[in-house]
């Protein structure tokens, strides 16, 4: 019997439950292992975001067997923008994973962006993940990449009430903030060597068509009547949950202790093999120049989430970036990516790589 050749190309709307099903086949594993689903449509945040994202996909016979995408952003560097994309949902079958699959996936990857004529491409992978940093080392036509530095995210578990720095007025805004919120965010991200910028009508877009984004779920501090922080609590569930598969002995005991606590005083949600883990992302975060605003929102957020739905409230920092000292206090664990930035130009990923400064990507590259 003759054997399927295995054939790379772009994801149809007829794969929907293939690439559904591939998910659950690729796990991740920690002390809390488990898949990201998106069902009932699997890349429905990714064309919300841009008509021009795509994943390229490897098929063997009906079945997907692996899969790499490309969601488009705008990212700044030097005064000028360029036309950008995140690299998500980097995926191969288990039962593939020594065969070629993975590079030639990664490599139409790549095609298909030359072929866009991306100017710039960002990748995260989970720290010292050899599997996925070999694709890193510019080999056998893949575009040159250069390490920018490490992602934390931290996931914060809200067991205990924590005290809200004085001075803030911490509330929701309205649509007469939102100018002042633009140019919050672009005080922010221009503390940045290399990240994105916003502009009333992206922000607008992402508070009226993101479904669980809203004036309501973003969070603002106030001082002397002006916005010094900023932060969305934003509900994934409607796009993606993230379901246990294992927890280990720890974690067990830990969710145990939850469940038990949770009869007599407010506790986080316990988690539960083969249950979804019901989590807040805190995104879009943005301060001018006051960690203490970011402080008294992370708390504030806390502690309203305190004893609900909610196991962890999940943040995304650079590892470097000082506003993460607006964590501390928090009781919660982490896990660590690293980013790189892929171009067809070796001369500028170095100079961003070797110039002084941090950087800083949005949710997009998360979800």
């Amino acid at each position: 019997m003759k054997k399927e050749p295995v054939v790379i190309d772009l994801l149809k709307e007829d794969d929907n439950e293939a690439i559904l099903d591939l998910s659950h086949r690729c796990p991740q594993h920690g002390i809390i292992s488990g898949y990201p689903d998106r069902s009932p449509h699997f890349n429905r945040i990714h064309k919300q975001l841009s008509d021009k994202s795509y994943h390229m996909v490897a098929r063997k016979g009906k079945d997907l067997i692996g899969a790499f995408g490309a969601i488009f952003t705008n990212l700044h560097y030097q005064g000028q923008e360029y036309d950008s994309a995140y690299l998500p949902d980097f995926k191969v079958d288990p039962a593939f994973r020594s065969s070629t699959t993975a590079f030639r996936v990664v490599k139409e990857t790549v095609s298909e962006l030359r072929r866009m004529n991306t100017q710039m491409a960002i990748a995260s992978f989970l720290k010292d993940n050899e599997y996925s940093l070999i694709f890193t080392r510019s080999r056998a036509g893949l575009p040159f990449a250069k390490y920018l530095g490490d992602i934390s995210i931290f996931s914060v578990i809200p067991i205990f009430k924590k005290r809200i720095p004085k001075g803030f007025e911490i509330g929701h805004p309205t649509e007469d903030d939102i100018p002042e919120l633009v140019e919050l965010y672009n005080t922010y991200y221009a503390r940045f060597k290399l990240a994105p910028r916003m502009t009333e009508k992206l922000l607008r877009f992402y508070l009226g068509e993101i479904d669980g984004m809203g004036l309501e779920q973003l969070w603002i501090a106030r001082q002397d009547g002006r916005i010094k922080a900023a932060l969305c609590a934003w509900d994934e569930d409607h796009y993606k949950r993230w379901y246990v598969t294992r927890m280990s002995g720890l974690m067990k005991f830990f969710s145990f202790t939850l469940k038990t606590l949770g009869i007599i005083m407010k506790m986080p949600a316990p988690l539960k093999e083969g249950h979804p883990l019901n989590h807040i992302s805190l995104v879009l975060a943005a301060h001018d120049n006051s960690i203490s605003g970011m402080k008294a929102l992370l708390r504030s957020i806390n502690n309203y989430y305190r004893g609900k739905r909610y196991t962890i409230l999940q943040t995304h920092f650079n590892q470097d970036d000082p506003t993460i000292q607006a964590r501390n206090g928090l009781p919660g664990f982490n896990i660590t990516t690293e980013a790189y930035v892929f171009t067809e130009d070796p001369d500028l990923a170095k100079q961003i790589a070797d110039e002084d400064g941090l950087v800083h990507f949005e949710w997009p590259m998360f979800i």
